[in-house]
C-alpha cells in the first residue's frame, strides 16, 4: 500500500472539502476542479450541474460527494485552488527579469494585459462569485487576498529597481490592483465601456491610471 502523501492527510484539506486519503483519489479530487473550472466558466454557479462537473472530470457523480459535501463546497475548493494558480502566476509574472528593465508603463501595461487575459478565459467563474455573493456567501475575502499579495510583489519589484517608496504605498498599491481588477471584471461582466477586453488601450489606459495613482510618472522616464 502507497504511503499516504501529507497533502492527502484531513489536516491539510480545509473545512468544506471532505479529506483525500490516498494518492489516486487526490488525483481524482483535482481532476473534478479542474473540471469545475471549466463548467463554472461556462455556466456560471446556478446553471452549472454537478453532473457535468462529474462527466468532464471521467468521474461518477458518487466519486463527486465522496469528496465535496455539495455543490456550493465544491466551489468554494475551486476558489482556493484557483487563488493558488494566480499566485504563482502574479509571482512568476514579477519574476521575469524584464520587470526590472522595462519601462514602468511597458511593465504596467503589460500586466494589465497579462491580467485582462487571464480573466477573460474564465468570465464565467467571475460571473459565478456574483451570483453567490449575492446570496451572502463570502466569495470576496480570497480575491482580496490575492490583491494584497499582486502589491506586495509590486513593492518587492520597485524595491529591487531602486524605487524608494513614501510611507502608505503599501494600501495605494491594494486599492490600485483592486482598481485594475474590478475594471477587468466590469467589463467582462457588464460589457465593453469604452474598451473590448482584448482592446489593446485597454491596457494601456489602465497602465497609465496605475502609473499616475501610484505617482510614477517620473520614474518611467
Amino acid at each position: 500500500m502507497a504511503k499516504d502523501n501529507p497533502e492527502d492527510t484531513p489536516s491539510a484539506d480545509p473545512a468544506w472539502a471532505l479529506p483525500a486519503y490516498q494518492t489516486r483519489s487526490r488525483e481524482q479530487r483535482d481532476r473534478l476542479l479542474k473540471a469545475g473550472e471549466r463548467v463554472f466558466a461556462e455556466h456560471g454557479f446556478w446553471q452549472a450541474h454537478v453532473a457535468d462537473i462529474a462527466r468532464r472530470a471521467g468521474c461518477s457523480v458518487g466519486s463527486f460527494y465522496r469528496r465535496f459535501q455539495d455543490k456550493e463546497a465544491f466551489f468554494f475548493a475551486l476558489q482556493n485552488y484557483m487563488a493558488e494558480r494566480s499566485e504563482e502566476n502574479i509571482a512568476t509574472f514579477f519574476r521575469d527579469p524584464a520587470c526590472e528593465t522595462d519601462p514602468l508603463d511597458v511593465m504596467f501595461r503589460r500586466l494589465v494585459a497579462n491580467s485582462a487575459r487571464s480573466m477573460g478565459r474564465i468570465e464565467g467563474y467571475f460571473r459565478a462569485l456574483f451570483e453567490l455573493s449575492l446570496r451572502g456567501k463570502g466569495v470576496w475575502p480570497s480575491m482580496r487576498r490575492l490583491e494584497i499579495f499582486e502589491a506586495e510583489q509590486l513593492l518587492s519589484l520597485l524595491e529591487r529597481r531602486g524605487i524608494q517608496a513614501e510611507p502608505g504605498f503599501d494600501e495605494r498599491a491594494q486599492l490600485a490592483i483592486r482598481m485594475m481588477h474590478g475594471q477587468i471584471i466590469t467589463q467582462l461582466l457588464h460589457g465593453p465601456g469604452p474598451f473590448e477586453i482584448s482592446d489593446p488601450r485597454l491596457a494601456d489606459e489602465l497602465g497609465l491610471l496605475l502609473l499616475r495613482y501610484l505617482g510614477l510618472e517620473n520614474e518611467a522616464r
